[in-house]
């Protein structure tokens, strides 16, 4: 169809017309794209579109559809019209793009807004060039003949690279002559019901009245399956088309996809790439002789034995891997063709496609790899090929080209695609992955990733509305922050940057030698909170009767407007340094490191040394402004933070508060492992196992009603100490549906910090949620993207014994000195083993998954029967069986240990 400059008629009203001028200049603007149909009959035609104003009912566009004789009315409301052509999406949705959003079921909700609708384009000339190479007959090709001549629908399922995609292909190019074709590929999360509709709105009309609408890839997007089997099945009954499906899909699939919805009656058929492998050879001339080897090269893709044997029939000998690596990666030298490859190949891998509005500047580099033979572009986006195909280009980049370093890891690239890709794509994907574990095999159960993400969604809609009611959070700095950390997490930055201009010239911190923020105009709402605090601190005191608290300090002596400023510092330390990167200003931020430098108290805390809580609110600033341990501010602080109370410092295996029931113990216990895991404090250090161990025991406490921000804080602080999201399923339901509303009773209206409930809860939901999709996610990426890679900090078994081993000696001891560092050997074994199923414990586990949990419980049930004979008189045989685990289980951060000697001495 020609290209079309939408809504001319409606651009030249100028801003907010009325209701008649609207409506009669988006009619012109329908009759003028549908005249540009060249009168040529459209498989659906718009034969008429009218303007009906009426006072009860509301203003309305009204437009009639025909096909094959039978038409259908929709209705299109002014405030539609009108949210279409005002925004940004007018040069996405044009006036046909509209009607076939119209002619969908409940088309237009109270919250709709216009988005970008795929196009149904069926694949380039090049890429049919391609198919057609692979076009064979087959047992496959030909039930899926049968069944399309039986007039029923199809779903051709199979194993990645057998060729399904060009069965299909060469099947549709065959019946485009007399049919119509619409192809939808549902890696493009925008591809959907209303491009059905649109293409036939666009497409002359068929001279046999059939149309075969192909739905390639139909596990991508399992949450727009119903819709497009109602549309079909509307076009069917509404407009007397007579329409068919042609479907692709992973062969574990095929159950999940094709049963169940009776509007989903899908006859399966089965694609094998062994056979079409087979065909290509005989027909290639080849000597048998050299197929087998072929064979065991491309395992059964076909995609990889077309270009063996092209390889073959160039050099006449069989290629190697390395030689198909290097094919598929030829002539590319220049390190921006080498990033943009890279990206593409770990997209491909869980046959993801780069869309070409994502390119960006990487443009020019994608149509020079796409030009040179080494990508495909296809209805709008970039791909690489068969999965096994990105697989060898990704590996090959990330051993030849130093790939991860430079370009970040595969998983991480397919986690930013995600997020650059929008809801639309994240949702699609994470549907997906509730569902199947790519390639390998279906799922029993969900992983709730999904309605997890759509929580989060949902959370950021209330937040975005409540902010438009009051942008200073009535005054209140600690709220407006909270919130603003929520809405710029939830993508909303606008409504982030509407909070910074009440919060920047809320505070001043630039004069020189400035040792705290200072209110502008007088102090903020939460200055009465601390002065409540105090009270509170005063109430723990006459409990404690004669006895000093552990930090010296009595209520009557705090200085509340230090506390309250110091506070605050933390607060805008991590405003500033998580702004938005269009908004980020890095003067703020080192102007307000240099406030904390001179706020610092030698010991290493900010003011009072009696309340944890407000240094580690400095050090999460501080983390966010992207400082670590290497920092001394930030170092002086956690080594202080992780003091023992007997040495001057707030730990005594847990973080008491100091504030009575504000900020009870649990809650500045959490907030302090969260800031020193942020910091860069390993979760594995006793101090901070035996904290998260003690505030686990204190669970039934934190979950009780009305202590929501002590909740939201042991959950993201057991997210980074564990790395795994085990448990927080049920907790993070409650927690939302304790927030969703104010007036929700089990929320006490007298808890403390009730003006910070509601939007530091949602800033902690929407950190929380975010994590816990992201750390699922890439486990599951992870492990797709790099079976068969050894993982460099699981070195395979290596029986080495140390040099000093000499032969047994009867009555050997260990000193107590040297039993002592084997058993740190131990605790060292059964950390790093910990640690491990910490990483990949969770939801989901993958085949790959299951077996590094299963092997390293086997370890631990090792260490424990040896561990349990562990002591001064522990024969060699012992010892050697340890440090033989403990090198297979920690590679070379296993020390050499101390061995016995005959004449040892007991004690030392």
């Amino acid at each position: 169809m020609p290209d079309y400059s939408p809504w001319l008629a409606v651009k030249a009203l100028g801003p907010k017309p009325v209701a008649y001028e609207l409506l009669t200049a988006a009619h012109k603007d329908l009759t003028a794209q549908t005249a540009m149909l060249d009168e040529r009959p459209a498989a659906l035609r718009v034969i008429s579109a009218t303007a009906e104003f009426r006072d009860s009912a509301g203003h309305e566009l009204v437009v009639r559809v025909e096909a094959m004789g039978h038409t259908a009315e929709v209705r299109i409301a002014e405030h539609v019209v009108r949210t279409t052509t005002e925004g940004d999406g007018a040069h996405a949705v044009t006036p046909l793009v509209l009607v076939a959003y119209a002619l969908q079921k409940d088309p237009f909700g109270l919250r709709w807004q216009p988005r970008r609708i795929g196009h149904a384009e069926p694949p380039s000339a090049e890429a049919m060039e391609y198919y057609a190479q692979l076009d064979r007959l087959t047992e496959g090709s030909t039930q899926v003949e049968r069944q399309l001549e039986a007039g029923r629908d199809v779903l051709v399922i199979g194993e990645h690279g057998c060729g399904k995609s060009a069965l299909v292909a060469n099947i549709a190019d065959k019946r485009r002559a007399d049919d119509g074709v619409v192809w939808l590929n549902l890696a493009d999360p925008a591809d959907g019901p209303e491009s059905i509709v649109l293409a036939l709105l666009e497409q002359e009309r068929s001279r046999s009245g059939r149309y075969l609408v192909v739905l390639e890839n139909l596990h991508a997007n399992p949450l727009v399956l119903n819709e497009l089997f109602d549309c079909v099945t509307r076009l069917r009954s509404d407009f007397g088309l007579e329409v068919q499906v042609l479907a692709t899909s992973y062969k574990v699939a095929g159950p999940t996809l094709a049963g169940g919805e009776p509007t989903r009656e899908l006859r399966q058929v089965l694609a094998e790439g062994r056979p079409l492998v087979t065909q290509l050879l005989v027909d290639s001339g080849i000597d048998e002789a050299h197929w087998q080897t072929i064979r065991r090269l491309a395992q059964d893709d076909v995609h990889i034995a077309l270009t063996a044997i092209h390889l073959y029939g160039r050099h006449g000998t069989v290629p190697t891997e390395a030689d198909l690596e290097a094919y598929y990666t030829r002539q590319v030298t220049s390190d921006d063709q080498r990033e943009v490859l890279y990206r593409v190949a770990c997209l491909g891998v869980l046959e993801l496609q780069m869309a070409t509005r994502e390119a960006g500047p990487l443009r020019q580099a994608l149509d020079r790899l796409r030009d040179d033979g080494l990508i495909y572009q296809i209805d709008g986006a970039y791909l690489i090929g068969s999965r096994r195909r990105a697989q060898l280009v990704m590996n090959h980049a990330r051993r030849h080209w130093d790939a991860d370093r430079r370009w970040k890891s595969p998983e991480r690239n397919v986690w930013l695609h995600l997020q650059r890709g929008g809801e639309r794509l994240m949702k699609a994907t994470l549907s997906r992955l509730d569902q199947l574990v790519p390639p390998d095999a279906a799922r029993t159960d969900t992983l709730h990733l999904l309605s997890t993400w759509e929580t989060l969604i949902r959370l950021g809609r209330t937040m975005r509305k409540r902010n438009g009611d009051d942008r200073s959070w009535g005054d209140n700095s600690g709220a407006a922050v909270f919130a603003a950390s929520a809405l710029n997490q939830l993508n909303h930055v606008d409504s982030w940057w509407e909070i910074a201009g009440v919060v920047r010239p809320r505070w001043s911190y630039e004069a020189p030698g400035c040792k705290l923020p200072v209110p502008v105009g007088g102090v903020t709402a939460d200055y009465e909170d601390f002065e409540e605090i105090q009270q509170s601190m005063a109430t723990e005191d006459a409990l404690l009767g004669a006895a000093p608290h552990l930090a010296g300090m009595r209520a009557e002596e705090l200085d509340t407007d230090q506390m309250y400023r110091n506070w605050v510092l933390g607060l805008l330390l991590g405003f500033e340094g998580s702004a938005p990167a269009v908004h980020q200003d890095q003067k703020r931020i080192d102007l307000l490191i240099g406030v904390a430098r001179e706020a610092q108290h030698e010991d290493g805390y900010f003011y009072p040394a009696r309340v944890p809580w407000v240094t580690a609110r400095v050090v999460l600033g501080l983390t966010q402004a992207n400082l670590r341990m290497d920092h001394p501010v930030v170092r002086d602080a956690c080594n202080w933070l992780l003091r023992q109370v007997s040495a001057g410092g707030p730990f005594d295996n847990w973080w008491r508060s100091g504030t009575g029931t504000w900020n009870r113990d649990e809650a500045t216990t959490a907030m302090c492992l969260s800031a020193l895991v942020r910091a860069g404090v390993s979760p594995t250090r006793p101090e901070m196992e035996t904290a998260h161990a003690w505030l686990m025991g204190r669970e039934g406490e934190w979950t009780t009603p009305g202590r929501e921000i002590d909740m939201a804080q042991a959950l993201e602080a057991t997210l980074l100490c564990t790395g795994a999201a085990n448990g927080t399923q049920e907790h993070l339901r409650a927690l939302f549906q304790r927030i969703a509303t104010e007036k929700n009773p089990t929320l006490l209206s007298t808890a403390p910090e009730e003006r910070l409930r509601v939007p530091f809860v949602a800033a902690q939901l929407a950190d929380i949620v975010w994590r816990i999709v992201q750390l699922e996610s890439l486990k599951l990426f992870g492990h797709v993207i790099n079976q068969g890679r050894p993982e460099p900090s699981e070195p395979p078994e290596v029986a080495v014994l140390p040099q000093t081993v000499t032969s047994s000696v009867n009555g050997a001891t260990l000193s107590r000195r040297n039993l002592r560092a084997w058993q740190r050997g131990c605790e060292q074994i059964e950390g790093t083993i910990r640690e491990r199923i910490a990483k990949r414990d969770g939801p989901m586990r993958t085949p790959a998954v299951e077996k590094v949990i299963n092997e390293q419980l086997d370890y631990r049930a090792q260490l424990a029967e040896l561990t349990s004979r562990l002591d001064e008189h522990a024969d060699r045989e012992l010892l050697e069986r340890i440090d033989a685990l403990g090198r297979r289980v920690c590679g070379v951060a296993w020390p050499d240990l101390p061995w016995p000697d005959a004449g040892s001495e007991a004690a030392s």
